[in-house]
């Protein structure tokens, strides 16, 4: 069974500041804030546009299931974030610019670079202007749960989480190891060089003799890096910050952690799990180029003893008291506040009995359906 730490920034991200202004009508009062249609809407159309692009344009609409069940949801979130912006300002809890940064480079390396959180920033339309205002709630609301919620995971929790949930602890053959990735993958390379003739001079025979030659550079590289490797493996992770051009990896030495045949593809896992562990042996050629692979240890299929997963039952128990016990919070801070939804198609039960609605209306349409379609098959 693997373990992640359990999120509280899935809650947390749903609880997050959006700038206010005192223009347009008011939506929805929250104790002495008032939540405006422009910010209201402005944040809506923003995570709408993310979350239902690839849907049919039917269910885009905004009597639909899916449309009213996000703004469901969306409304919930904005009354409890703004109801935490509150906590935060009555207990004085604050964020500095360097508690900020340092949670900005944790959810870049749990993503795996700083070039990747970008492209996530980028396709979900988040400004950084956005995303430091998110951090900064992050970092807020970790220091809420510390003052809120109180945890404690004794032994006798681990072992009975343990006990009651043995089948998950079941483990396939696995290998822990490391790679150094040279990429020599002819579209990739063809693309770079494209992508650099911004005044697109190169003919396309210039293109492939580029391509070649880039080819051959770099697996003349990956040659010199495997010597390296092979005549000091202790070396292996600062080669892979170094050389690697897989970017999640080469920040963590070229550690992929323990892996599983399935989990790569043919030629990468025949040579990790056909190898000596401390070996660096010869280049293995996959889709994605050459690779310098690295097996630190073996494991073989079976269970997990309960001492080896001790600590990351811990903090997966600890995780989940504290997300339940924000839940906990949460609810008796909407209890406790007063809420008034100035506009009625915002609130609760409007948004449910909405909901209702295209509920039924999509069952009746679908048993529509399928009434044409028998009637055809019946015609045949």
């Amino acid at each position: 069974m693997k373990f992640t730490k359990l999120a509280l920034t899935v809650l947390c991200s749903t609880l997050l500041f959006c700038a206010c202004t005192k223009n347009s009508d008011v939506v929805i009062k929250v104790n002495d804030k008032e939540i405006t249609r422009q910010e209201y809407d402005a944040d809506f159309d923003r995570i709408k546009n993310v979350q239902m692009q690839n849907l049919p344009k039917e269910l885009q609409k905004k009597d639909s299931y899916p449309m009213l069940t996000l703004k469901e949801r969306y409304t919930n979130d904005i009354i409890v974030r703004t109801l935490l912006a509150q906590d935060f300002e009555k207990r004085n809890i604050t964020a500095t610019k360097e508690e900020i940064d340092a949670k900005k480079e944790q959810i870049a390396k749990q993503i795996g670079s700083k070039e990747q959180l970008e492209k996530v920033l980028k396709d979900n339309k988040i400004s950084q202007e956005k995303f430091d205002s998110d951090m900064e709630a992050e970092v807020k609301m970790d220091k809420l749960v510390d003052q809120v919620v109180k945890v404690k995971v004794s032994d006798s929790d681990i072992e009975k989480f343990y006990r009651e949930n043995k089948a998950q602890f079941n483990v396939p053959e696995r290998v822990l190891v490391s790679h150094i990735l040279i990429d020599t993958n002819p579209e990739n390379i063809k693309r770079a060089i494209v992508d650099a003739d911004k005044e697109a001079k190169l003919s396309s025979a210039n293109i492939d003799e580029k391509v070649k030659a880039e080819i051959e550079k770099k697996q003349q590289l990956a040659k010199e890096v495997l010597a390296k490797a092979q005549k000091n493996p202790k070396d292996f992770a600062k080669l892979a910050k170094q050389y690697s051009q897989d970017p999640q990896s080469a920040e963590k030495g070229g550690d992929l952690g323990y892996i599983t045949k399935e989990q790569m593809v043919k030629e990468f896992s025949d040579a990790a799990f056909t190898r000596k562990p401390g070996v660096v042996g010869p280049l293995v050629k996959t889709q994605f180029g050459e690779h310098i692979i690295l097996v630190k240890e073996k494991q073989a299929a079976g269970q997990q003893p309960l001492s080896k997963v001790k600590g990351d039952l811990r903090n997966y128990l600890t995780q989940q008291k504290k997300f339940e016990g924000v839940q906990k919070y949460v609810e008796d801070l909407k209890k406790s506040a007063d809420i008034e939804y100035v506009d009625e198609k915002v609130s609760p039960r409007y948004l449910k009995k909405q909901i209702d609605e295209a509920i039924q209306k999509q069952v009746a349409e679908q048993k529509k359906k399928e009434a044409k379609e028998k009637g055809k098959s019946e015609e045949k």
